[in-house]
């Protein structure tokens, strides 16, 4: 390595043996030991570091500019962006055409070459500055002109995230071919700037293994578009669509691609119901690598997709269905029947039944123990989530027959969060004291969420140490769960009681939920702070005496 002494035109380069360096000195020469030090560093240090020594330098600047959360940082090498500001015309470019002829290019591809990830989001704010340019395609057109060395500014680039309410064709530059992981968000509802992104990416993305794609225009307008370019991702293995976008051109489509594993719905932007974006099946000899699928269909869609993709089915092991359309008591059931009898493997159940009503359709109704009871045969489930308008109700031997029918369950979300729009009674839901009922059946849980009524204070009698307690949980998610009485400390203790380790305690609706809160949410959620607050305080106690027990047995 070589080390700077002086400063300035007095400053004189050495060349040193890591022989005649110390112990420190010799560990810190490494690339990797020091990058584990700026990890853990303050950037302003990293910074300085990237100062001390070329050996330093290297390390210190790759680290800094591995990932950027916006592309003026490397704009900004090349000239000043308030050159930019403000609609395009014939004499800015110009301005900017005389600009790039004397930049410094070089200096950019130094840069450009150590960003593996990139995030851009034309809505965000540079520098808090609330007049951030636009990246106008006209302008990244003239980037690419000047730029001397090949068609990708970041040529090592890995992940990137775009985000643009009008064409992401200003992107294409910032592609490379080592690009493995893709999050595109358009927000327009102009079908020809998507069908023209879609068009030219063909190609430029042969490395891809992770594609995320949220976009407003419905399928049919860019369904031909889409197809194509996703023939060519060969490598895929985890793709993400809007909802209704698995028309049978595109399931065609990437039932051929040899990786794929993961089909995941996106949830950023609202589609109307369309069946024809609903999947039919899944034909034999397709999808070779396919575990985990996520769509929207009705329970009747959904069921006859299950029974005409026998062979695909038999191998998934998670299924998310967000559910629309209306439905009797009996319908949800038997969707899960069909699961238990054509998914054997199933691990992971998603039920979204939010979206369940239609205008005119009569109120839902409470779900039963028929729906779970009707998954027991999937015998390897670990987890199970599960969201809907009204709460689920718990008894003590539901919980038992759980706990035998799935040794396994490490995730339970069975409707936290309610639609308060429809007449919440104070009996639904379930008493806290069934929390104890759960620590005693699924020994393996790490995430629990249910909804809780105010009916019943929490049982805890000043004992930290009940004789069942949570030996996995993480998490415990109390939903719109209200809190009983003046009962919030005793809510906190009750909690750390049955808690081997610190839990994380939360509250608030799910991704999943519509609707309307409680009319005293702001209230309640003020108590359920201060919970978590007396919760840490009792698992603080109760850890401190753990420690001290272990160490007077030592002893």
């Amino acid at each position: 390595m070589s080390v700077q002494v002086g400063a300035g035109n007095e400053s004189l380069e050495l060349a040193v043996s890591p022989a005649t360096l110390g112990s420190t000195a010799q560990a810190l020469s490494l690339p990797e030991l020091l990058t584990l030090v700026f990890y853990f560093s303050q950037l302003a240090d990293v910074a300085t570091s990237a100062r001390v020594c070329k050996g330093w330098s290297d390390t210190a600047l790759n680290y800094l500019w591995r990932d950027l959360d916006s592309v003026f940082p490397l704009l900004e090498l090349l000239f000043d962006i308030n050159l930019i500001k403000g609609k395009p015309g014939s004499f800015m470019l110009k301005k900017l055409i005389n600009v790039l002829g004397n930049a410094d290019w070089d200096r950019f591809h130094s840069y450009g070459k150590r960003v593996r990830s990139l995030e851009f989001d034309e809505a965000w704010t540079y520098r808090e500055d609330p007049q951030t340019p636009e990246l106008d395609p006209m302008i990244v057109a003239v980037l690419c002109l000047h730029h001397p060395f090949g068609a990708s500014f970041l040529p090592r680039l890995q992940k990137l995230n775009w985000a643009t309410e009008g064409s992401a064709l200003s992107m294409l530059p910032f592609l490379s071919g080592e690009l493995k992981e893709l999050y595109l968000e358009m927000s327009t509802e102009t079908a020809s700037m998507v069908n023209e992104v879609l068009k030219v990416i063909i190609h430029r993305s042969p490395s891809l293994i992770k594609l995320s794609l949220e976009a407003k225009v419905q399928v049919v307008r860019v369904e031909t578009s889409l197809a194509k370019w996703l023939q060519t991702t060969e490598n895929l293995e985890e793709v993400s669509v809007p909802p209704y976008y698995l028309t049978p051109v595109i399931i065609q489509t990437l039932g051929s691609l040899p990786k794929l594993n993961v089909i995941e719905q996106g949830l950023k932007f609202t589609h109307p119901s369309d069946s024809s974006g609903v999947p039919q099946f899944l034909p034999p000899g397709t999808f070779p690598n396919l575990t985990d699928i996520s769509f929207n269909a009705t329970l009747s869609e959904a069921q006859k997709f299950l029974l005409a993709s026998q062979e695909v089915g038999s191998r998934l092991v998670r299924i998310t269905l967000h559910a629309f359309g209306t439905m009797d008591s009996e319908d949800i059931p038997n969707f899960a029947r069909h699961v238990a009898q054509n998914c054997p493997l199933m691990v992971n159940l998603g039920l979204d039944l939010f979206k369940v009503l239609e205008s005119g359709a009569r109120p839902a109704s409470q779900l039963t123990m028929a729906l779970l009871e009707s998954l027991y045969p999937c015998t390897q489930l670990e987890s199970v989530g599960i969201g809907h308008p009204f709460p689920f109700t718990f008894h003590e031997d539901n919980v038992e027959q759980m706990g035998r029918a799935w040794p396994q369950m490490a995730f339970l979300d069975v409707c936290p969060d309610p639609d308060f729009s429809f007449p919440i009674e104070g009996q639904m839901g379930n008493p806290l004291s069934i929390l104890s009922a759960f620590a005693k059946a699924l020994p393996k849980l790490k995430f629990l969420s249910l909804y809780f009524n105010q009916q019943e204070a929490p049982p805890f009698v000043d004992n930290l140490w009940p004789q069942h307690q949570f030996q996995n949980l993480t998490e415990v998610y109390f939903g719109l769960s209200g809190i009983p009485g003046d009962s919030v400390r005793k809510v906190g203790f009750y909690i750390a009681s049955l808690c081997k380790e610190r839990p994380l305690v939360g509250y608030g609706a799910s991704s999943w939920h519509t609707g309307n809160l409680p009319s005293d949410w702001a209230r309640t959620e003020t108590a359920w702070k201060e919970v978590v607050e007396t919760v840490d305080f009792a698992m603080g106690v109760k850890l401190a005496g753990q420690s001290s027990s272990q160490e007077s047995v030592a002893q």
